[in-house]
């Protein structure tokens, strides 16, 4: 299943705000990523269909196994790439690499992740 930079933004987004709870509401989702709360909806609902998070009664979501598998390997591809990227020598902020390291973890091929 091929997923987009920002269906894995959501993913570690609802990853990170569950480590504290369990399960998270769309408003967190929103406040966390900068966007509107019928964005989110849109999305939830988009990753409900791919099985990757459940709604729980009052508006709460939670990973399934398969969306916490996601996150958490997105989130790995994050570091490695963002601890890689300033022996570039690019002048970059810590928010522009963060970014970039975002853009090319959806974009590399699963070759590109091997044992870091």
């Amino acid at each position: 299943m091929e997923l987009t930079n920002t269906h894995l933004r959501y993913l570690l987004a609802i990853y990170d705000l569950a480590q504290s709870g369990g399960v998270v509401s769309s408003a967190q989702i929103a406040a966390a990523l900068g966007v509107s709360k019928p964005s989110v909806a849109r999305m939830l609902s988009i990753l409900a269909e791919r099985e990757l998070v459940e709604k729980a009664s009052y508006g709460k979501v939670a990973l399934t196994e398969q969306g916490t598998a996601a996150a958490r390997q997105y989130g790995e591809r994050l570091r490695q790439l963002a601890d890689r990227l300033p022996a570039l020598g690019l002048d970059l902020s810590r928010e522009e690499i963060d970014a970039a390291a975002g853009a090319l973890a959806a974009a590399l091929p699963e070759r590109c992740f091997g044992a870091g």
